[in-house]
């Protein structure tokens, strides 16, 4: 084979990062079917399947991995001559994919849509679950932009600390409780909300285990945001992180309480490398999401009123 189309090769590295042709079909916004041609295109120039379905998605074959090593790459560099060294977020139509916890949709991610709207309404966004076991891979092959996330760092992709955040206990308290620090045994008469460990947050259950605290229930979800209606209803509490408890104080009549060294804090991160794919448009991406979580973090003032009373 002479050449490959450049759209073929779009095609191939969408379908690649997503792991599904529906997925790639998005990203590009073409038809599914349109999807499934151009593969079957690529197969035949190939003479490769290039991706096997199984029951984790598309997987790629070993001529795949080593056409995408030299694919991904290829793109960007076409994109980044074509747009300019100047990447301008303004007119920008790029899209890009992060990887956040749960935490990060809730937190971060409405002050991060807020900054795309304000200076680059035409630049789309794929926020996908963070799978710690999965970053490093993501990353380096592009398949993701950046990670957010408070996973130690493994060496293998840069990080950037961001934030130190600890825990505090939020629920609909007394006027008179408002702010005063809680000890392990005041949480055995409590209906208790967890985060789920698969959430990222396995430090609460480790902490109540050591200090032998058995709450009256326990109710574990997911999701940050289906805590507040929760408590208010339930008359529950929920141990989560500090800046999450000051958003629910400023919107629901709940507040928090201190946890003091009953459950260790943490540092949330960037994971990205700059230095792969090093096109104008990611570096613009990779400053304008750390400024973002940044903004939310400088913007909690961990003394307020809103934060622990």
């Amino acid at each position: 084979m002479a050449s490959v189309d450049l759209d073929l090769l779009r095609t191939f590295v969408a379908i690649y990062e997503r792991r599904s042709l529906t997925l790639a079909a998005g990203v590009l916004n073409v038809t599914q079917p349109s999807v499934s041609y151009a593969l079957g295109r690529l197969r035949r120039d190939l003479g490769d399947a290039l991706f096997v379905r199984s029951s984790a998605g598309m997987e790629p074959t070993a001529r795949a991995e080593q056409l995408y090593a030299v694919a991904r790459p290829a793109i960007d560099g076409i994109d980044d001559v074509v747009a300019g060294r100047d990447f301008d977020p303004a007119t920008a139509r790029t899209r890009f994919r992060v990887a956040l916890t749960d935490m990060g949709e809730f937190a971060y991610l409405p002050v991060l849509m807020e900054r795309l709207a304000r200076d680059a309404p035409g630049v789309s966004l794929d926020v996908v679950p963070v799978d710690v076991d999965a970053v490093d891979r993501w990353i380096a092959s592009g398949e993701v932009d950046a990670a957010v996330s408070s996973a130690a760092p493994t060496g293998r992709t840069a990080t950037v600390e961001l934030f130190a955040e600890t825990y505090v206990c939020v629920a609909q308290w007394p006027e008179s409780l408002r702010g005063v620090p809680l000890a392990a045994e005041d949480l055995s008469p409590l209906r208790l909300a967890l985060i789920d460990t698969s959430a990222g947050h396995d430090r609460v259950g480790r902490a109540l285990d050591d200090a032998g605290v058995t709450p009256a229930s326990v109710l574990r979800v997911h999701h940050f945001s289906t805590l507040p209606e929760t408590l208010l209803r339930s008359k529950g509490a929920a141990i989560v992180p500090r800046r999450v408890a000051a958003l629910f104080s400023a919107r629901w009549p709940l507040s928090a309480r201190p946890l003091g060294d009953l459950v260790e804090g943490f540092h949330v991160r960037l994971f990205a490398n700059p230095a792969l794919h090093p096109t104008g448009a990611r570096r613009w991406f990779l400053a304008e999401l750390e400024a973002a979580i940044r903004s939310f973090a400088d913007g909690d003032d961990p003394g307020s009123d809103v934060l622990i009373g």
